[in-house]
């Protein structure tokens, strides 16, 4: 099965998202609230694939999530389809640190217009709910948050921050390298496999439901928005799939469940 633009949309309730900024506005933010994120495949040793059946099958026909590169690796091809001219970026997530790790997150720019939009519908922690300017020099408020570029005089970066009470919080940064989609898979295998990143090791999830946004750490189960959170411990597996089904629309087998708790129920509930 090759990409479906109609079943896609389907996925996201969204029967027709619209051209320009204000259409790409409303794909990113129907597919945000829509399909979560989740690294359930490398926690289970399982290599996501990236190819467009494999990703049209989990995150649309199964309703499942994934991680960055499978959310980008599917929106991509409904830019492409739609019309967009888009080119993926290949950053180093910092989540508060002064410098980032290994290439391990994927996004989009977007030309609209003669102007540039970052839109970035597949990273874990807060990423804005809409597009905004890829450019430095000011702040964006978008329904999650207020964020803004960076210049990092160090590295040479472009990095994305958000506002988090008082205090700006860097989330990653991009060195304005070419992406080809051969690095891309590349950064798929390394980022699924490498001992050295998170996700084998800890289970992550994180959705922007009717609810409000929701977050999984291993056993710490979030709900809110930074610096305004509410965190609770998850009690056993019955309560693990409990959660992932009503707060995430994450229906997951019995094997599944019990392999994802044999994991997480020792591991730290804090980064």
């Amino acid at each position: 099965m090759a990409f479906d633009l109609s079943a896609y949309l389907d996925r996201l309730s969204l029967p027709e998202p619209g051209t320009g900024r204000e259409g790409l506005a409303r794909l990113h933010f129907a597919h945000m609230s829509h399909i979560p994120f989740e690294n359930t495949a490398p926690l289970l040793e399982r290599i996501p694939s990236l190819e467009p059946a494999a990703l049209m099958d989990k995150l649309v026909r199964r309703r499942r999530g994934g991680y960055c590169f499978e959310h980008n690796g599917l929106y991509g091809l409904a830019l492409a389809e739609l019309g967009h001219t888009a080119r993926p970026l290949l950053a180093r997530v910092r989540n508060g640190a002064p410098v980032g790790g290994a290439r391990t997150h994927q996004a989009w720019l977007v030309e609209i217009d003669g102007e540039t939009w970052m839109s970035d519908v597949g990273f874990g922690g807060h990423a804005p709910l809409a597009p905004i300017p890829y450019r430095t020099g000011e702040a964006f408020e978008v329904p999650n948050g207020r964020y803004r570029f960076v210049t990092d005089p160090t590295t040479g970066e472009t990095v994305l921050e958000r506002l988090s009470g008082t205090d700006w919080t860097s989330l990653w940064g991009y060195d304005g390298v070419p992406v080809p989609q051969i690095d891309i898979e590349a950064a798929n295998i390394v980022t699924a496999c490498w001992d050295k990143a998170p996700f084998r090791a800890n289970l992550m999830a994180a959705f922007h439901g009717p609810r409000g946004r929701v977050t999984l750490f291993n056993r710490a189960f979030s709900r809110g928005l930074p610096p305004d959170l509410e965190t609770r411990l998850l009690e056993d597996a019955g309560d693990l799939a409990r959660v992932l089904s009503i707060d995430f629309t994450l229906d997951l087998d019995d094997g599944d469940i019990s392999a994802i708790w044999d994991k997480i129920k020792g591991a730290p509930v804090g980064r």
